[in-house]
């Protein structure tokens, strides 16, 4: 048995939309494949055709590439403002944007490494057009093999307690899905408050007696358990007496504000925020080697940057600050200086000219800016020598921006501080945005908090390449 019923229901349906995802792309990858198959494939031996075995394993390692870019894509969190109405493509286009990128970036690079396929652009429509309506075939065609009956569980049957909304949804549930092979025998409890909707067999006082008169595999306890405590241990306790399976769907805390464990001697632990993910084992290694290719590919820029800054007004290079970094550590920060040396001891000054709401403080024709300066944050190269942050462990790559102490300090909402769960990053969502300018403080917030609930390392493999054309754009990360 799993956790809970409802979390049995979600599996086997998650597990039917991702198989007929797979069955999707599987199907239009092929017959993409078959129209655009490369001559060198097709070898004639002993007059008849043979597919070369190189060619069929360059396309079957793309297709478990694009199978992986999928799956790890399948739970992405979208922000509000992904999914707003405009229609149905525009809709289609944002839910899927990033996979869609994700896509035609691999499908160029194994065209341009190894020529997978004979006509790319052609390749790439029939894949992208097949393959979702295939998805969706498949996945009404596994729904109805369900439905008919050869899909065959061990029927188990359950007695709930609790004659409540939470127990009838459950009921509910077990008729539309009967795939599941869940038999409700029927309710328990002192009153049945889903107004006659169901069948009670009795008062929670008789319970061991039900137990003992009817075939019941799993005791389901749907009582609130801050009112009813004493009835739920009394239920648990006589479904053990007598050796039946107990689950209780009820709990003191918000499902999203908390997430069960256990130690090494099986004891329980309840914990409010969410574990780190598993591809954070991953994520070091990832920055150390990104960090230390971009600081050898960008040395000769970041010398020039260097000295021009010199040269302009003889002042320091590099500028450091400290900044709010994981979990709040201060941090030094450290910047090519790219505006007066006085900049800091001018700023009270300049407040009444912020231009962004909330605590942060932006001006784009901020006055302090130096010549050179102007140029380097137009192509970030100001912020390059944040990589050596990156080097020492106090930055990732990718992750919310490392915020100042004064714009810490003016935070007025507590959901905001849950940034700092992770590293600060050299860019994120909000950076990659063409319209950031634009955007309000609490916009911002919000893609950051779409980082924290559901980056992956491929996400910032994502995020990194969405970061080189607004680099390139010249407005400024």
């Amino acid at each position: 048995m799993s956790q809970s019923i409802l979390d049995e229901r979600r599996r086997l349906i998650e597990r039917l939309r991702t198989a007929a995802e797979i069955l999707g792309i599987a199907a239009g990858y092929l017959l993409a494949l078959a129209v655009c198959l490369p001559e060198a494939a097709l070898r004639p031996e002993g007059g008849v055709l043979f597919v070369s075995l190189d060619i069929l394993s360059i396309n079957v390692l793309e297709l478990l590439a694009l199978f992986g870019i999928h799956l790890s894509q399948r739970n992405g969190h979208r922000s509000a403002s992904d999914t707003e109405r405009h229609g149905f493509l525009r809709e289609l286009y944002c839910r899927h944007r990033e996979i869609l990128l994700a896509d035609v970036i691999l499908m160029v690079l194994f065209w341009l490494v190894f020529r997978a396929q004979a006509r790319l652009l052609l390749f790439i429509l029939v894949y992208l057009a097949l393959s979702p309506p295939l998805g969706t075939a498949f996945r009404w065609l596994l729904s109805r093999l369900l439905r008919s009956g050869l899909w065959r569980h061990t029927t188990l049957n359950l007695l709930i307690v609790g004659a409540n909304a939470r127990g009838e949804e459950l009921f509910t549930e077990s008729r539309n899905f009967p795939f599941l092979g869940f038999s409700v025998v029927g309710f328990v409890d002192d009153a049945d408050h889903t107004g006659g909707n169901v069948t009670l067999l009795g008062r929670l006082d008789d319970l061991d007696a039900i137990l003992r008169e009817n075939v019941v595999d799993v005791l389901v306890v749907c009582l609130p358990i801050r009112s009813h405590y004493d009835a739920t241990i009394a239920a648990m306790r006589a479904a053990e007496r007598q050796g039946i399976s107990c689950e209780s769907l009820g709990s003191f805390f918000p499902v999203s504000a908390c997430k069960m464990g256990e130690d090494a001697v099986g004891r329980a632990i309840l914990t409010t925020c969410p574990l780190p993910h598993g591809h954070s084992v991953f994520k070091r290694p990832f920055d150390l080697a990104a960090a230390s290719l971009l600081l050898l590919v960008f040395f000769p820029v970041m010398l020039l940057a260097a000295l021009r800054i010199k040269l302009e007004d003889g002042g320091p290079v590099f500028y450091t600050q400290p900044r709010v970094g994981l979990n709040k550590r201060i941090f030094q920060l450290y910047k090519f200086r790219s505006m007066a040396v006085d900049a800091e001891q001018r700023q009270p000054h300049l407040e009444r000219a912020n231009e962004m709401d909330g605590p942060v403080f932006k001006i784009a024709r901020d006055p302090r800016v130096t010549k050179v300066g102007r140029w380097l944050r137009k192509y970030n190269i100001d912020e390059m020598p944040q990589l050596i942050n990156v080097l020492r462990g106090e930055m990732s790559v990718v992750g919310p921006r490392p915020m100042s102490l004064r714009d810490y300090g003016r935070l007025t909402e507590d959901w905001t501080r849950r940034r700092f769960t992770l590293k600060p990053g050299l860019t994120c969502y909000w950076q990659t945005k063409p319209n950031r300018n634009s955007m309000t403080f609490a916009e911002w917030m919000t893609l950051d908090m779409r980082y924290v609930e559901d980056y992956s390392l491929w996400e910032d493999v994502v995020i990194c390449l969405k970061t080189i054309p607004a680099v390139l754009r010249g407005s400024g990360v």
